[in-house]
């Protein structure tokens, strides 16, 4: 079975994450260090340091990610953004290596009607310096597949395996998101179209570059271009897609991260966890 967890609340102190997950029943945890639309990196002292590390030993070192902020664009034509975007990287996995968490996941930006293959050099220029400024370091950083929206990068499969072929570092992987995926044409609904779409994630980014899951159903029908996350088996994939990942033997050590609204409105929760650990049998 993947490793089942959930985004949960870090305010007060980013140790208190494994206590909040541990509630719900995560088993995999993802958190914002910083308040997500506004610009800064992880700010961390010795006390912070020493108890974050005491909580994750406790909870047994399970998968922890960062999620950056949203404001991060390397695709853009505004050099002093894509400045401030690759600053904010190098920031955030430097305190992921600091904390000795698993990664940090990221939105590679918008081209802003440029073209994919306009910006490819440009991203590749701005993610390498990321990880030159972020050496020597442990954590990785994972390109998340986008709904594609308004220009932005990462929405087809091809354009994450041309970016981690561009940059050719072995500490980028990627994460996969089931809503935006399917918000950008792949279909989740049924067994043989959640199969499918691992298919093609496996020929052309491969399995050994998927780092974790984010576990979204979708508001929105397939190929609408709009993310927008519902609870599992309340949106427009349904639990049979569902099901058929989580029991798919590709994915039987991965991480699946709830990002859904929850059904109190208040975020991933052990209701959408019990949904998924039935749906996995």
């Amino acid at each position: 079975m993947p490793i089942l967890g959930g985004h949960v609340d870090s305010s007060g102190g980013l140790h208190l994450a494994f206590e909040r997950a541990a509630a719900m029943g995560f088993e995999s945890i993802q958190v914002h260090p910083t308040p997500p639309n506004y610009w800064g990196s992880p700010k961390l002292d010795d006390d912070r340091v020493e108890k974050f590390r005491e909580a994750a030993a406790a909870a047994g070192n399970p998968p922890f990610y960062f999620h950056a902020v949203y404001l991060i664009n390397l695709a853009g034509d505004d050099a002093t953004l894509r400045q401030r975007s690759e600053s904010t990287l190098a920031g955030y996995l430097a305190a992921a290596d600091t904390l000795g968490i698993s990664g940090v996941v990221f939105h590679t930006g918008s081209h802003k009607g440029a073209g994919f293959e306009t910006r490819l050099p440009t991203i590749t220029e701005h993610l390498k310096h990321v990880m030159e400024r972020a050496d020597p370091q442990q954590a990785r950083l994972l390109i998340e597949n986008n709904a594609g929206q308004g220009g932005c990068v990462g929405a087809r499969f091809e354009e994450i395996r041309a970016m981690l072929d561009a940059v050719g570092d072995p500490r980028i992987n990627a994460c996969f998101d089931t809503c935006h995926a399917f918000a950008s044409g792949y279909d989740e609904r049924t067994p043989e179209a959640a199969r499918q779409t691992l298919d093609d994630w496996t020929r052309v980014v491969g399995l050994d570059r998927l780092e974790a899951v984010h576990c979204n159903d979708s508001q929105t029908g397939l190929g609408s271009n709009r993310d927008r996350h519902a609870n599992i088996g309340d949106g427009e994939i349904g639990e049979a897609g569902f099901a058929a990942l989580l029991k798919d033997p590709r994915l039987a050590k991965v991480p699946f991260i709830l990002e859904v609204p929850g059904f109190d409105g208040r975020g991933p929760d052990a209701r959408n966890l019990e949904i998924l650990r039935r749906l996995a049998g």
